[in-house]
């Protein structure tokens, strides 16, 4: 090796240029024949370098630079060899083609005879994965779920219920041939006990609140027509309906009894009957009188309230701006004690004959569906194809409402 260091340095950087001999000669001050003397050195030095390399390296790799940040693997190895494609290259340079592509890869044949083989790889993104990919993860795949044991199946003690059958209108002529007042009252007994039952499959119930009124009743006085005076199509006569709703009444508060402790009955009047529904909860209450488990809220007044644990409920048929209940209740003289100590506060309202819930400032309005089929009426006006149901909402003590069933028809 020359001694001028400094020599062989400037050679190797004009190496750069690619120029003839003569070019590197007069930029060194030197001649021809020296510039080959320092060539010879250059090659001697560089074989010294690759062979140190070869010797060095483990399994013949080189370089592995590896930037979790960007995605990104480089690799450079020397082989015996020229990998002949992507999936040999991949198995030299331990690369897991699951997760990254090689995207570039070159090989060099060094003077001693060997290869030096470098690969540059990415992480695969979303747009990289094909059909392919993802069956092989489906058939590789293996789910670390542990399974865990059952837990007891406990049910809840002392859950309220709520069962409402709102607008029932018992009387009134369907336009669509359900007439009947006999299927009528069977589907009205079947709808409340189903519910009920539902609830009782699940939970233990400490007491059912069963609103009745809402306009139970699809007329008031014998003129067939509602506490305002609007006339109404009917299929039965007042005294008819009358009778035939006590009775109903009558069999489905016994019914629920059977799967509760008590029976809370709550008169909610509605526009159509607010007369004839408070002679009839009046005579329900005559009839129960004997059973201190069964008991009526039956005041004439529009509005009502119950607390189920920690839950304030306050009912109204809902023929008004209801967004103002929640205000109505929480300034009313007899309840509004009640709606300030509550957790929880909901206000209950049928009227439209169809479902919708919403809250205002913290108070949960609901406005539970009907059984009831179309009339002529709301048929004129567009007031059609509601999801004709009942709902039976279940209360735990302290959390508020924790479930809601419905039946529909």
């Amino acid at each position: 090796m020359t001694e001028n260091q400094d020599m062989l340095s400037h050679l190797e950087a004009l190496l750069r240029q690619k120029k003839s001999k003569a070019f590197y000669a007069e930029r060194l001050g030197i001649s021809e024949q020296e510039v080959d003397e320092l060539l010879k050195e250059l090659k001697g030095r560089d074989q010294e370098t690759n062979d140190t390399l070869k010797t060095t390296a483990s399994n013949y790799e080189v370089v592995r630079k590896v930037n979790n940040e960007r995605g990104t693997i480089e690799s450079v190895l020397i082989l015996d060899f020229e990998p002949k494609d992507d999936l040999e290259l991949a198995k030299l340079h331990k690369i897991n083609l699951d997760k990254y592509t090689i995207t570039n890869y070159w090989s060099k044949l060094l003077p001693n005879g060997k290869f030096t083989s470098s690969v540059f790889c990415k992480k695969k993104e979303a747009k990289d994965y094909t059909a392919e990919d993802f069956a092989k993860f489906l058939l590789d795949y293996k789910s670390n779920y542990i399974p865990q044991p059952q837990p007891k199946n406990e049910r809840a003690k002392l859950i309220d219920v709520e069962i409402s059958l709102s607008d029932f209108h018992l009387a009134k002529r369907h336009i669509d041939g359900d007439n009947s007042p006999s299927v009528r009252c069977k589907r009205y007994f079947s709808t409340a006990v189903t519910l009920a039952y539902d609830v009782k499959a699940l939970y233990d119930i400490d007491r059912i609140v069963f609103p009745i009124s809402n306009d139970f009743f699809h007329t008031d006085n014998y003129q067939h027509q509602t506490t305002a005076g609007t006339p109404q199509e009917t299929i039965i006569d007042y005294a008819h309906e009358y009778e035939l709703g006590f009775a109903l009444l009558v069999d489905t508060i016994k019914a629920l009894k059977t799967t509760c402790k008590e029976v809370h009955v709550v008169l909610v009047q509605g526009n159509h009957d607010r007369t004839k529904s408070y002679y009839l909860a009046h005579a329900l209450d005559v009839y129960f009188h004997a059973d201190p488990n069964i008991y009526f809220d039956r005041e004439h007044s529009v509005v009502k309230a119950t607390m189920l644990g920690e839950t304030f409920i306050g009912y109204h048929h809902g023929n008004c701006k209801i967004e103002d209940l929640p205000l109505l209740f929480a300034t009313h003289p007899d309840y509004s004690q009640m709606f300030g100590c509550a957790k929880y506060r909901e206000v209950h309202t049928g009227d439209k004959h169809h479902y919708m819930a919403k809250e205002v400032k913290g108070v949960r309005i609901q406005q539970m569906p009907s059984l009831s089929g179309t009339d002529r009426w709301h048929q004129d006006n567009n007031f059609v194809h509601s999801v004709r149901a009942a709902v039976a909402l279940v209360y735990d003590k302290q959390l508020g409402k924790i479930s809601e069933f419905e039946f529909r028809l």
